[in-house]
């Protein structure tokens, strides 16, 4: 799955890193940061309060992770890409994992402008790390850096 994931996501020269669900460091305080700092707070289904807060409960009950880390060299529009991506990819695994599920690097951005609540693209909108307590520091990524994380979750 690893070369899988570095090759799907080649164009933001990705790094994977393999980790156990069970043993991520869920830290609620990233939740709060969002309430009190992200101005998508409650204006994306991406983001609280809109993460059901059962979020740790939900991490846990996966098997395997992956944080695949990305390097944006533009934000908004790299980071718009990868989300695109991250859901094509989720989709192709359906098959063989039906529970396949990724998280998004920072808040949705899949549309140019953003129709919340009238997403027209809710299908396609998964959470954020943060709102579901994981942070990026956890995997070697430091805030500022050009890189973000997405993580893909499978059963």
């Amino acid at each position: 799955m690893i070369e899988e994931l570095k090759k799907f996501f080649s164009e933001f020269e990705a790094e994977v890193i393999e980790f156990n669900p069970k043993n991520a460091k869920i830290d609620r305080r990233a939740r709060w940061k969002c309430k009190f700092g992200c101005s998508y707070y409650g204006k994306r289904f991406s983001c609280p309060p809109n993460v059901p807060e059962d979020y740790e409960e939900f991490v846990r009950s996966y098997k395997k992770g992956y944080a695949i880390l990305l390097r944006f060299n533009n934000y908004f529009e790299d980071k718009r890409k990868a989300q695109e991506k991250l859901v094509e990819f989720e989709r192709s695994l359906l098959n063989r994992y039906p529970l396949a599920f990724v998280l998004f690097p920072g808040g949705c951005d899949l549309c140019n402008e953003c129709s919340y609540p009238d997403c027209k693209r809710q299908e396609d909108v998964r959470p954020t790390l943060s709102s579901v307590g994981l942070t990026v520091e956890q995997f070697g990524v430091k805030v500022g850096d050009n890189r973000s994380v997405a993580i893909l979750l499978l059963e």
